[in-house]
Order: structure tokens, then C-alpha cells, then sequence
């Protein structure tokens, strides 16, 4: 499969191997890697919009980024001891 396009590997260059593995024998952390590239198209659209709403988006989208990037490292950090 190809992961390279999800942008949690340009977030996190130096785990890219790590995360390509656990993408391929983890459904549910690929899982994770692709809300985290949904999170970040949406985070990118609302940054630019001129919406009302927009800066509250833009402050959900960040904190739900944050997160799943604070899970999916969780999860690296559990195989890597």
C-alpha cells in the first residue's frame, strides 16, 4: 500500500518507517493516520476560508490534530520500549 501521501509522515519524518509498518499490520492505527490527513485537509481549508465561523474551526481542527498526533505517537512510543 502507499502511505507516503499521508501527512503525518511529513509531521514526523524521523518515524516514517515505524508508522509505514504499523499502518500495514494495524488497521486501526491506519486508521488514525488517515483521520489525522482528514483533520489536516479540513484544518487547511478552514485556515483559508473566510467564513464566519472559520477561526473556531480552524482552533477545533488544531486541538483534534494535536490529539491524534498525541495517540499516534503514544502508540509508536509503546513499541519502541
Amino acid at each position: 500500500m502507499g502511505y507516503k501521501h499521508l501527512s503525518i509522515l511529513d509531521r514526523f519524518p524521523d518515524k516514517s518507517e515505524i508508522l509505514i509498518a504499523l499502518m500495514a499490520r494495524n488497521s486501526e492505527f491506519l486508521g488514525m493516520c488517515e483521520d489525522h490527513e482528514e483533520c489536516m485537509k479540513a484544518l487547511r481549508y478552514w485556515a483559508r476560508s473566510n467564513e464566519p465561523d472559520s477561526d473556531g474551526r480552524v482552533k477545533e481542527y488544531c486541538d483534534l490534530v494535536r490529539q491524534l498526533e498525541e495517540e499516534i505517537i503514544e502508540a509508536v512510543a509503546d513499541l519502541e520500549l
